[in-house]
């Protein structure tokens, strides 16, 4: 056994805050479970490969041919030897298995008291949705709460990924799913997406910022006012972060979704054209309508292409959600929408810092 210490003291420091040999560093309560249940496994399997090439090694020197020996009638066993070797490594799967379902399970409970956010992939990048209306690209959370994360994805499969905190979970387009770790300490940490989902796959890359409870707080509160920064001539830029809120039911290429393409309404208010309804009439898409889309939308129920309603799934109280200063930047988005996308109809990315302005101090 000495001469697997070396490699027993590596295995040791994996967990620890500033890493190890095979892990990076540790910052949350799921953590050093993950890694011990690894570095037992890893141990084990060392063990027995020492143990099972020792011995072939042995048994090669010590039963080597040495000359002509007559060939036996027929193969024997040993019945003790074979029980042996057959029930130890059973036990071992089954301990094994016990360890990794406890494990299990407890990363894919969360909490009853665990703060909830909603993570949104997107081709590529990350959003986060705060209950308090806050949204952000850096997924902000606090030190020593239990955070769950809703998952979705609005276009293809996604996997949001946090190594230090040893969490994983596809976001899978049209389900919901979640994860939830509780972080140990104050940093900032990296997040991933774990799938393959396109061209810039790799540059689906991100923060996780971990604040003390004071401090998350006043930066959720920030993230939430953060409209009244922006100045009127930008508020069309600020939609395009807001428009997370609609990509589940909106796209902005004209393809087919559970809502109006806002390419399409884009185009009928650039043109000064009408949009027919559910009960057969119809309505000019201008301001006036998009405004109240937004605060009324069950009010005037979109026809689909075969004259059928769309679903009603917009929050009725989507506009107290946005606040009305939201909302002004949502429609100013759609109203000059050509500007804020590639050539495929796609929204061009757009960071808080490039539009939002400090407040003046006051004199």
């Amino acid at each position: 056994m000495n001469l697997l210490s070396p490699i027993f003291s590596l295995l040791a420091q994996t967990g620890r805050t500033g890493g190890g040999f095979w892990f990076p560093e540790s910052a949350s309560t799921a953590a050093p479970d993950v890694d011990s249940v690894f570095n037992w496994i890893t141990r084990i399997c060392i063990f027995f490969f020492v143990l099972i090439v020792g011995a072939m090694l042995w048994f090669m020197f010590k039963y080597r041919r040495r000359g002509h020996v007559p060939s036996m009638e027929s193969p024997t066993h040993n019945m003790p030897l074979e029980i042996t070797w057959t029930a130890i490594p059973m036990i071992l799967v089954i301990l094994i298995f016990y360890i990794g379902l406890k494990g299990y399970v407890n990363i894919t409970t969360p909490p009853e008291n665990s703060y909830e956010i909603e993570a949104v992939g997107q081709q590529w990048y990350w959003s986060f949705n705060y209950p308090n209306g806050a949204t952000d690209t850096t997924l902000h959370v606090p030190v020593g709460r239990p955070v769950k994360i809703n998952l979705r994805a609005n276009d293809v499969l996604h996997a949001l990924f946090i190594p230090a905190f040893r969490v994983k979970m596809d976001a899978v387009p049209g389900r919901h799913t979640e994860l939830w770790f509780e972080a140990t300490r104050e940093g900032k940490f990296a997040l991933y997406c774990a799938e393959y989902c396109g061209t810039q796959h790799s540059q689906m890359v991100g923060t996780v910022i971990v604040y003390n409870q004071f401090e998350f707080e006043a930066k959720i509160d920030e993230l939430a006012n953060w409209l009244d920064k922006v100045p009127d001539e930008d508020l069309h830029k600020a939609g395009t972060i807001l428009y997370n809120r609609c990509t589940s039911c909106h796209t902005t290429d004209g393809s087919p979704l559970i809502g109006p393409s806002f390419q399409e309404t884009h185009e009928l208010f650039k043109s000064g054209g009408t949009r027919k309804l559910a009960d057969r009439s119809a309505v000019t898409v201008n301001e006036d309508y998009l405004r109240n889309s937004i605060r009324k939308p069950y009010d005037q129920i979109a026809a689909n292409p075969q004259g059928l309603a769309y679903p009603s799934s917009m929050p009725a109280n989507m506009a107290d959600q946005l606040g009305s200063r939201g909302v002004e930047a949502v429609i100013q988005m759609i109203m000059r929408l050509d500007e804020l996308v590639d050539d495929e109809w796609k929204l061009k990315k757009v960071e808080r810092a490039d539009i939002a302005v400090e407040a003046e101090e006051p004199q």
